[in-house]
């Protein structure tokens, strides 16, 4: 949402987001001037003036107009609605990403500026403050970072069973950033969580080649309010133009910067991302698992939250087709691809199919991490899913990861779409998804300390449950699991990349054609 910010002049400047710009005094006798602008987000503060939106702008609500008066009435008439048990709220807001979901006529570039922008979200208790992760000082720690990730590819590339990958060396950069937290009074000093404060590291979701840490506010700003945590939430590098493991290691050099600069021990740090984010959460655990042995600069973190993650890449699993799904998810089918305007970034010269990684990357673990041989000496896990096209890929991998000897965490919410949190904080399955997390959460860091005399020490035991849409909850059956052993999954996966085949080679000689 766009507004304005008054000024120390007292003129009015148009802002972003809700970008406020304050005056402070500085203390006398320092080496920069007297008083400098510190510019903070806020979530909560009221503005009066409203900018215009362009018709450009508005040109996509405006053509969406039919489509969204039919689904009006559709709902209204109890011809869909009845079958969901949505609301009219609920079911305007997915058919508007339903549709926003096909980028035809537009370039990767052109889709990717738009997916920045996210959705408004308004709080009286949380802020985000922009911050830059530095590269770390020392040669040596930069060399660390590199060596590990390098170890990991190739350790899981043994271990995996699979042919040589196309991935590139990993580099490490600058990573943006901002920190969502609670309010403070005084905007003066540069932020640093406290001895006390639980820190998570927020990986937006996106395919990998979408979205902003601004976009996903919606879920940071949920997540640091009602969890009572510090959200540090990443900007990394998007593909095409930065595939794996470019992400990667943006998300792993946010996690040594938390651990070795600011001190926070693992114990009271959480991972968590939605959807690819949540790709991104179980690769950076691969990493720690299978990369080089000195593991001491890069611990386990206390726990992770994934929503809807992103696991298999192939899209193989029985619920990718389901017509049933289809009715409440707005995720397009596997077998869709999104026609967009050729540009200097996509499609790939070399007929790359995925803009994450090369198309013999694909079954990787850091790819696709149902692909892990073990998740033995892992964190709790908490995976959040849905009625979702991703769901069967997450419930399996949810066996996978108990299997391996990690208490894990299954919340299965009937009825509503992949990353439902995006219905708002007054909705009420995303008021409980976030307790669940927010309990979740607390476990995992109330584990790691002394229990009292005569008191028995905290221990996770997992659970798997079904939460229907009025918020009731239920054991989640065994039958619900899809039974695929790792083998058995492995020849689904390989299977659809023999289908994969003959799209790949189709998309390679039509963009030749169009060379010419």
């Amino acid at each position: 949402m766009r507004s304005t910010a008054e000024t120390a002049t007292g003129s009015e400047l148009p802002i972003e987001a809700a970008v406020v710009t304050r005056v402070v005094d500085m203390p006398a006798g320092t080496a920069a001037t007297t008083s400098v602008k510190i510019a903070t987000e806020s979530f909560g503060e009221k503005r009066t003036v409203k900018p215009r939106r362009s018709l450009r702008e508005a040109l996509p609500v405006i053509k969406m107009a039919p489509y969204l008066m039919f689904e009006a009435f559709m709902h209204t008439a109890y011809l869909r609605n009845s079958v969901h048990g949505w609301d009219l709220r609920t079911h305007m807001m997915i058919s508007i990403v339903r549709r926003f979901m096909h980028h035809e006529g537009k370039t990767v570039e052109e889709v990717q500026e738009g997916s920045k922008k996210g959705l408004p979200f308004q709080s009286d208790e949380v802020e985000a403050l922009p911050f830059v992760i530095p590269v770390p000082e020392e040669e040596n720690d930069i060399v660390f970072l590199e060596r590990k990730i390098k170890t990991a590819i190739d350790r899981l590339t043994k271990e995996a069973g699979l042919a040589e990958p196309t991935i590139p060396d990993p580099t490490v950069v600058e990573v943006p950033a901002e920190w969502v937290i609670k309010k403070r009074s005084d905007m003066s000093k540069a932020f640093i969580p406290a001895d006390d404060d639980v820190v998570v590291i927020y990986a937006h979701g996106g395919a990998h080649y979408l979205g902003s840490a601004a976009a996903h506010r919606f879920l940071t700003g949920q997540l640091a309010e009602s969890a009572q945590v510090t959200v540090l939430s990443l900007d990394y590098r998007l593909s095409p133009q930065n595939p794996l493991p470019a992400a990667l290691t943006d998300f792993l050099v946010s996690y040594f910067y938390i651990v070795e600069t600011l001190k926070v021990p693992p114990s009271r740090i959480v991972f968590a991302g939605d959807s690819s984010g949540g790709c991104l959460v179980l690769s950076a655990l691969n990493v720690i698992l299978y990369g080089d042995d000195a593991s001491s600069c890069l611990p386990i973190p206390v726990g992770a939250v994934v929503i809807s993650p992103w696991v298999d890449m192939t899209r193989c699993m029985p619920s990718e087709s389901s017509k049933i799904i289809e009715q409440f998810d707005y995720i397009p089918p596997a077998n869709f691809y999104p026609k967009l305007k050729p540009s200097e970034a996509w499609p790939a010269k070399n007929g790359r199919y995925w803009h994450y990684a090369e198309n013999n990357a694909i079954l990787h673990p850091l790819a696709s991490p149902i692909t892990t041989p073990s998740w033995k000496g892992s964190c709790p896990l908490s995976i959040i899913l849905s009625e979702e096209r991703l769901r069967d890929s997450g419930l399996l991998l949810s066996r996978f990861y108990k299997e391996s000897g990690n208490p894990t965490y299954v919340y299965y919410h009937e009825r509503l779409p992949h990353v439902f949190h995006l219905l708002g904080k007054t909705h009420p399955s995303v008021s409980k998804s976030f307790s669940e997390i927010n309990s979740f959460i607390k476990g995992c860091v109330s584990r790691n300390i002394p229990a009292a005399e005569n008191q028995a020490p905290n221990v996770l035991e997992g659970k798997a449950i079904i939460v229907d849409i009025l918020g009731n909850e239920r054991p989640l059956p065994e039958k619900k699991i899809p039974d695929y052993t790792y083998s058995e999954l492995r020849k689904r996966m390989e299977a659809r990349m023999t289908e994969l085949a003959y799209l790949i080679e189709y998309l390679v000689a039509d963009r030749m054609r169009k060379k010419q």
